[in-house]
């Protein structure tokens, strides 16, 4: 047994499969101030008891992702939403199916690392409308995380997977 103040260590999915579960259960009020929220300011009340709660990092990018994360979670009444993350549908997948740019996409895959955050966001707003989710936010988190380049060439090898399929589902559809 670990004393009081030591934390076990979570791998990054289990902090996102637990942050996202804890976002489900979050008043609207609660969700609005998380995707309002300046990542560059002190965080809102409800940013720390997640990110603490859920053993997520507390600095800018930490913030990024539960405005990110906020932006995806469902709005409406506790009792009717549906989880918004699921590891069977990767971010490239979700993104293809609603019919998001190659253009856009390879803007992203451009961008310098340090301005993922925004377009990350610009991501979260685009399947939020498009009603896209649930979808894998651990892609998410790797792309806002790390600047390893596997993250991004999952985004794209998923993307045009997904694309493919999207457009042989469209390809069975006009056929019938």
């Amino acid at each position: 047994m670990l004393p009081e103040h030591v934390e076990e260590k979570q791998s990054l999915g289990e902090t996102i499969n637990s942050i996202t579960s804890a976002m489900l259960r979050l008043g609207p009020g609660d969700l609005a101030r998380l995707r309002r929220m300046k990542t560059d300011g002190p965080g809102e009340l409800v940013f720390w008891g997640l990110a603490v709660r859920h053993h997520l990092r507390t600095d800018v990018k930490g913030m990024a992702l539960v405005r990110i994360l906020a932006l995806l979670a469902p709005k409406g009444d506790l009792g009717n939403r549906k989880p918004f993350h699921e590891t069977k549908q990767s971010l490239g997948e979700a993104l293809a199916k609603t019919g998001f740019s190659e253009t856009r996409l390879a803007r992203f895959l451009e961008q310098p690392f340090d301005r993922r955050a925004e377009a990350l966001e610009r991501m979260a707003r685009w399947l939020s409308a498009k009603g896209a989710t649930p979808v894998n936010c651990i892609d998410i988190a790797c792309l806002l995380f790390s600047n390893d380049v596997k993250h991004a060439r999952k985004l794209a090898d998923t993307y045009y997977r997904g694309f493919d399929w999207a457009a042989s589902h469209q390809a069975k559809e006009s056929a019938a």
